[in-house]
């Protein structure tokens, strides 16, 4: 059975998704944000993470830069709820 980290600083994201992929069979482990999510994949990895993009403490896409850096071939589905974003700061 495969084993899903899900990612959301909201904890009604959060609480929706296990409902649905436990439903479907999947084993599922959650984190309410970037650091905490880096913190629990280190300890037991995952075989897909599902994070969102704005949250506090660490931004899903530093988030996300960090588990490739240092686990390759993590596969991860990014998504987001809203919020304000600057591109420029992602683009340096």
């Amino acid at each position: 059975m495969a084993q899903i980290l899900i990612i959301d600083d909201e904890a009604t994201i959060r609480d929706l998704l296990v409902k649905i992929l436990e439903r479907e069979g999947y084993k599922t482990i959650t984190a309410a944000d970037g650091k905490e999510g880096i913190r629990i994949f280190r300890e037991n990895p995952a075989d897909l993470i599902i994070t969102d993009l704005i949250m506090p403490e660490k931004e899903g896409i530093e988030t996300i830069m960090e588990l490739r850096r240092d686990f390759r071939d993590v596969k991860v589905i990014a998504m987001s709820g809203g919020g304000k974003i600057e591109p420029e700061t992602y683009l340096h």
